[in-house]
């Protein structure tokens, strides 16, 4: 059990992309948990909606996010907010007010304002290397925008991370998001990854949990969507490859971990909801989601697994997804975003 009295210090980072009413919800979650022990960083990555003015009014108690997961209260209102621009934050130091840890982090906000959009990998890395330098952090919760979390969430997810010094990362139970109700529906339950096709495969997607994933256990990789990290590990094999920009990033860091003797741990007691589907994905999402695949197999894979995994692409998957994007859903926008991807992916594994 963990000591109430000496918790690990968390950086939790939530990444805001023109997402305002996704990311005033995901907050009023997070600031409801029952961990005392952390800092919390939103960092926008230039959106170009209202989100900055948005997220201000919330945080001065102006604005209520819409949700049947979490009430909303003034308790902790006005949250106090640290603005802090993209092109001073080398030389930005915390304010005393952030710099203890305790109850008081409930109504603390590291407001971090991106020059431009870096994508999943390239805004996370950002607040991450700013989280490890101005507060060295025991842990690091990546902490998607478009999710509300339950109270004890963090809690259980440090206790599985605390069991091993070699549990590098760790990850809920995510469950779907649906506004009309809340959901047991699982969305992830920890991934596997088959080594010869190189398709990923998130257990327990799409059925009712009626507790057939409630055993802890070690997973290929954990889900980007809410992912906890330990300090060490990011010192030892540093942070998202920026190439992925988004998608496949984090397997590949989970993968990283693996070869340096780390594991990634699925932890069922820790809960989330998450809004993403795979069916709502956009064309640009598709392009990066292919190219980056290829990406992946170039830099993780053996000669024989390149083959093997070339040649499931072509001879089934690059077939059943243009069958669902071109035939199915007829969108010409995402057809042609999936052979951009399959050809700037093909490229870079020809290279």
């Amino acid at each position: 059990m963990l000591d109430k009295n000496n918790d690990p210090t968390v950086a939790i980072i939530v990444l805001n992309w023109n997402g305002w009413e996704n990311s005033i919800e995901c907050l009023e979650s997070v600031y409801k948990i029952d961990y005392p022990n952390y800092h919390l960083i939103l960092a926008d990555n230039a959106s170009s909606d209202e989100s900055i003015e948005k997220i201000g009014e919330y945080c001065r108690g102006e604005l209520k996010p819409v949700s049947n997961y979490v009430s909303y209260t003034d308790q902790n209102k006005p949250i106090m907010v640290q603005e802090i621009d993209y092109n001073e934050i080398e030389k930005t130091e915390l304010k005393e007010i952030f710099v203890n840890s305790g109850s008081n982090q409930r109504k603390n906000l590291l407001f971090i304002k991106n020059d431009k959009n870096y994508g999943f990998a390239g805004g996370n890395n950002i607040a991450i290397r700013f989280a490890m330098q101005k507060i060295n952090p025991d842990y690091v919760l990546l902490l998607n925008n478009d999710t509300v979390v339950d109270n004890k969430f963090l809690y259980e997810l440090i206790e599985v991370a605390e069991k091993g010094e070699k549990i590098g990362f760790v990850g809920p139970k995510i469950y779907y998001y649906t506004p009309d109700k809340i959901s047991n529906i699982l969305n992830f339950a920890g991934g596997e990854l088959n080594k010869n096709t190189f398709q990923p495969h998130p257990l327990g997607v799409d059925q009712l949990d009626n507790g057939r994933f409630d055993l802890e256990k070690k997973v290929d990789y954990v889900e980007g969507s809410c992912l906890l990290i330990k300090n060490e590990l990011i010192n030892e094999i540093g942070l998202f490859d920026p190439e992925y920009f988004t998608y496949w990033e984090e397997i590949d860091w989970c993968f990283r971990g693996q070869k340096a003797g780390y594991e990634s741990v699925y932890a069922p007691k820790a809960i989330i909801w998450h809004k993403g589907r795979a069916s709502d994905l956009s064309a640009n999402s598709i392009y990066y989601m292919i190219k980056n695949r290829f990406l992946f197999v170039k830099k993780n894979a053996q000669t024989v697994q390149i083959l093997s995994s070339t040649l499931y692409y072509f001879g089934y998957y690059f077939w059943i997804i243009l069958f669902s994007v071109a035939l199915i859903h007829k969108d010409e926008n995402k057809r042609r975003s999936f052979l951009k991807g399959t050809y700037e992916g093909l490229k870079i594994l020809l290279s």
